[in-house]
C-alpha cells in the first residue's frame, strides 16, 4: 500500500477549483455575486469566445483595500462569515471563500481595485495562482477583475469545455437571471465587443419584455401570496402561452437564483388542470422567507436549496400559482394575422434588436420629417445607403402597468447609431378582461347560433364569442363537483363489495395522514386490521374507476412526495369530467345552451377546460373589419 502524504498545494489548489469552476459561466457568477455583496449599482459583463479567452467584471462597489487584495485570493478566506452560526443567517451571495482562490488556480488573473477612501487603486497580476505584479494604477472606486486563458494550466479540464457558442449562451442564461432578479442594479453585457443588454432601472415586468418578448410579457399574470413570513411573488403566463421545455422557468430565493424540484413540481402540479400535456409554464417566481429556514450551504455552486419544511414550500407554491389561475377568466382573444407581434430577441450576437419588418410600419413608432428614412416592402430602409434590416433596441419599453420611468428606445442600422424615434412603443392596448367576461354572460346577450354542432357563437356588444361546447360541459362538471368537495357534499356510490387496501408501513402512515381529505373527496374508508383499510363507497363521478391501479397512482411517488393526493384526485375528477360532458358535434338546443352558458357563470369564472384548453375565444368588431379591410 502506498505511504499516506499531504498533496501539493499546487495539486489540491486545482481539485479544489473544479468543484467551483466548471465552465465559463461559474466564473462569471462567482465574481457578479462578489459585485453584488459589494453593493454595486452598475455591473459590467465582458466576455469574449464564450469566455474561454477572456471574461471580465467591473463593479462600483465599495472595492477592497490594499492589505486585503492578495488576502482575498487566499482559499477560505472570506469577509462574509465570521463563525458557523453566520453560515445560517446568510444575506449575502458568496460566502465560503473559495471562489477567487480556485479561479486564479486555473487561470491568468489581473484584478484593479480601489475603496472611496484610498486616494490611488492597485493592481494585482497572477497567473494559475502566483504572483507576477503588484502595483499602485489610477483607478475609480471599485473592482475590476479579468479572467484569461481558462484551464491553461489543466489541459484535461480545458479538452471537456464546450463549443464557444454553447458556453455563452450558458453565461447569457445567467446573466438574463441577473436581470430579472436584481432591477435595481444596472447591467451591461458585452459579448465579442458587442453590446447584447443594458438595463437601466427596469421594473420586473420590463426585464421580462426585454429577455422573452412582448407576447410573453402580455401574458404573464402577477402573484402575490403570503403566508405569515412566507411570501411568493412574481410573475406566471396564461395557459395559452407556454413552451416545450422548462427553460424559460426562473426561481429565486432570497433574490438567489436556485433550482429546486420540490417547487418545479409543485408550480406544475398547480398547472394540470390549466395546461395541455407535454406543455410548461413561463414563470419568474421569487420566494422570501427567513433565512433560518433555509440551507444554501449544500453544493459549491449555491444553485441548490433546502428547506427546513418542504411540506410548507411545496403548499405555499402550489396554492400562490393555483389561487392566482382560478382568478383568471383566461378568455382567449383572436388575432388578426394582420397585426404582427414583436418577436423574440434575434439568436445572434444582435440578441437584444428585434426586426423592423416584425413590427407593422408606423405601429407605435413615430419619426420626424427629417428622417433620412423610408418604408420599403414593410421594412425601414436608409434614402441614401440601402440595408437589408433595421433594428430596435430592446431597451427599457413603456408599459400601461409600469410604474417606472420609460426609456424611447434606441434604433441602429446595421451598427450605424441614427436618431431616436419621437414616442416610445406602447403596446398594444386590449380589452378588458372583466368586462369581455361580463358581457359573455349579460342577459342581454344574444345566441347566434352553433357552428358543426361544436362551437357556440354569442354575440354581446361589439364582441362575438365562439364557445367550444364540450370544453365548457366539462369545466361546468368540474366545477360542480369540486365544489361538491368544498361544501363536504360529494355523491358517493356505494360498492356491492368493499375493497380492502391492503399497506406496508410507510404506506399506511401516508394513507392515515390523508384520511381526512379521502373522505372529503367522497371516499367511504375505515380501518380494517393492521395496515390496512376497508372501502365501502366512492365518489359517484369516479364510478367504474378501478381502484387497484387508483390508489397505486397515489401511492406512487410516495418516497419524493411530489405529487400530493388532492392534485391526483383532482386530476382524476378532471378526466371524469371530460368523459361525462356533452361531446363535440352533439346537437344542443337553444334552451340547453343557455342552461350550460348560466351554469358556466354560477360555478366558476375560470373559462378553460380542466386539461387546459380554451373554452372561450372571441373577436372584436374592429378585428373583423381589419380582416376584410374594411378599416385600415
Amino acid at each position: 500500500m502506498a505511504n499516506i502524504k499531504i498533496l501539493d498545494k499546487s495539486v489540491w489548489t486545482k481539485i479544489a477549483a473544479g468543484e467551483v469552476v466548471e465552465k465559463p459561466a461559474s466564473i462569471v457568477k462567482e465574481l457578479v455575486e462578489n459585485s453584488i455583496d459589494a453593493k454595486a449599482k452598475n455591473i459590467t459583463i465582458e466576455i469574449k469566445n464564450g469566455g474561454i479567452d477572456m471574461i471580465m467584471i467591473q463593479d462600483d462597489g465599495c472595492g477592497i483595500e490594499k492589505d486585503e487584495i492578495k488576502l482575498a485570493f487566499v482559499a477560505h478566506a472570506t469577509s462574509k462569515l465570521q463563525s458557523i452560526d453566520d453560515l445560517f443567517s446568510l444575506k449575502s451571495m458568496g460566502f465560503r471563500g473559495e471562489a477567487l482562490a480556485s479561479i486564479c488556480a486555473v487561470s491568468n488573473v489581473e484584478i484593479i481595485t480601489k475603496t472611496e477612501n484610498e486616494e490611488i487603486g492597485h493592481k494585482l497580476t497572477l497567473e494559475g495562482g502566483e504572483e507576477k505584479e503588484f502595483n499602485e494604477i489610477a483607478c475609480v472606486t471599485g473592482t475590476q477583475i479579468k479572467v484569461s486563458k481558462l484551464f491553461f494550466n489543466t489541459p484535461a479540464r480545458a479538452k471537456f469545455l464546450r463549443k464557444p457558442k454553447t458556453e455563452e449562451n450558458d453565461i447569457t442564461s445567467y446573466v438574463e437571471k441577473l436581470m430579472l432578479s436584481h432591477s435595481n442594479i444596472n447591467f451591461k453585457y458585452i459579448v465579442d465587443d458587442k453590446l447584447i443588454y443594458n438595463t437601466t432601472n427596469c421594473s420586473l415586468i420590463d426585464t421580462i419584455y426585454t429577455i422573452y418578448g412582448k407576447n410573453i410579457a402580455n401574458n404573464m399574470i402577477e402573484v402575490n401570496y403570503s403566508r405569515g413570513d412566507y411570501k411568493v411573488s412574481g410573475y406566471i403566463s396564461k395557459p395559452t402561452v407556454c413552451k416545450s421545455n422548462r427553460t424559460y422557468q426562473s426561481l429565486f430565493v432570497n433574490n438567489r437564483y436556485c433550482i429546486n424540484q420540490l417547487i418545479s413540481a409543485s408550480v406544475s402540479n398547480a398547472y394540470e388542470t390549466f395546461l395541455m400535456k407535454g406543455k410548461f409554464p413561463v414563470y419568474v417566481l421569487f420566494l422570501t422567507m427567513p433565512q433560518d429556514s433555509l440551507d444554501v450551504n449544500v453544493h459549491p455552486n449555491k444553485l441548490e436549496v433546502k428547506f427546513e419544511n418542504s411540506q410548507l414550500i411545496y403548499s405555499l407554491f402550489n396554492n400562490a400559482v393555483y389561487q392566482t389561475l382560478t382568478n383568471q377568466t383566461h378568455i382567449l382573444e383572436a388575432e388578426s394575422d394582420d397585426i404582427k407581434e414583436i418577436e423574440r430577441p434575434l439568436q445572434n450576437n444582435n440578441a437584444n434588436f428585434f426586426e423592423f419588418n416584425k413590427v407593422k410600419p408606423n405601429e407605435g413608432i413615430s419619426y420626424s420629417e427629417d428622417d433620412s428614412f423610408e418604408i420599403k416592402n414593410n421594412n425601414y430602409v436608409s434614402k441614401e445607403h440601402f440595408v437589408d434590416k433595421v433594428y430596435l433596441k430592446s431597451e427599457p419599453i413603456i408599459f400601461e402597468q409600469s410604474t417606472q420611468s420609460s426609456i424611447i428606445p434606441e434604433v441602429y442600422v446595421e451598427g450605424m447609431e441614427i436618431k431616436k424615434p419621437s414616442e416610445p412603443y406602447i403596446f398594444e392596448k386590449k380589452q378588458d378582461d372583466k368586462k369581455i367576461y361580463e358581457n359573455l354572460f349579460s342577459p342581454t346577450r344574444t345566441v347566434v347560433g352553433v357552428a358543426f354542432n361544436t362551437y357556440i357563437i354569442v354575440q354581446e356588444e361589439e364582441t362575438l364569442y365562439f364557445i367550444d361546447q364540450h370544453a365548457a360541459h366539462e369545466r361546468e362538471l368540474f366545477d360542480k363537483f369540486m365544489g361538491q368537495v368544498e361544501n363536504q357534499d360529494v355523491p358517493m356510490q356505494d360498492l356491492l363489495v368493499p375493497y380492502i387496501l391492503n399497506l406496508n408501513d410507510v404506506e399506511y402512515e401516508f394513507i392515515t395522514q390523508n384520511l381526512e381529505l379521502l373522505k372529503n373527496y367522497g371516499f367511504e374508508i375505515d380501518e380494517f386490521g393492521k395496515n390496512c383499510y376497508r372501502i365501502t363507497s366512492i365518489p359517484m363521478l369516479l364510478n367504474g374507476i378501478d381502484l387497484k391501479e387508483y390508489f397505486d397512482s397515489i401511492l406512487s411517488n410516495l418516497s419524493g412526495n411530489i405529487k400530493k393526493p388532492h392534485e391526483i384526485l383532482r386530476n382524476d375528477f378532471a378526466t371524469m369530467a371530460c368523459k361525462a360532458a356533452v361531446k363535440g358535434g352533439n346537437k344542443l338546443s337553444e334552451n340547453e345552451i343557455n342552461i350550460l352558458l348560466d351554469k358556466l357563470k354560477e360555478n366558476h369564472n375560470t373559462l378553460l377546460c380542466p386539461h387546459g384548453r380554451p373554452i372561450v375565444i372571441t373577436f372584436d368588431k374592429k378585428q373583423i373589419e381589419k380582416m376584410f379591410k374594411r378599416i385600415v
